[in-house]
């Protein structure tokens, strides 16, 4: 039986999408936190692990998008203003995949 043409290309979308697009994507925002952290952090964060640290371990734990996001929040929560001090990145504790 000959499948279409378009269904196999369709099909493939469909497949590359879901498993090649987001580990990439998630691995290059991984890459260019640690970039920044080699190259342009100057470690003046107040909260334990860094700010740039906490982001990188929730893209690893939750995805780009959430991880994005809850580093966005973490790095509004990080002013003079505030205490600082220990503030673990929440985890996934059924889910741990580390891509480096």
């Amino acid at each position: 039986m000959k499948v279409p043409f378009k269904q196999l290309v369709a099909d493939n979308v469909r497949y590359l999408k879901r498993r090649l697009f987001p580990p990439v994507f998630k691995a290059l925002c991984i890459r260019a936190i640690c970039f920044y952290q080699r190259k342009l952090s100057r470690h003046t964060c107040l909260y334990e692990p860094s700010c740039s640290e906490y982001t990188k371990r929730c893209i690893n734990n939750f995805g780009a998008f959430v991880g994005i996001l809850l580093g966005l929040w973490r790095i509004l929560r990080c002013n003079p203003l505030s205490k600082g001090g220990i503030d673990p990145a929440p985890e996934v504790i059924w889910k741990r995949r580390w891509l480096i």
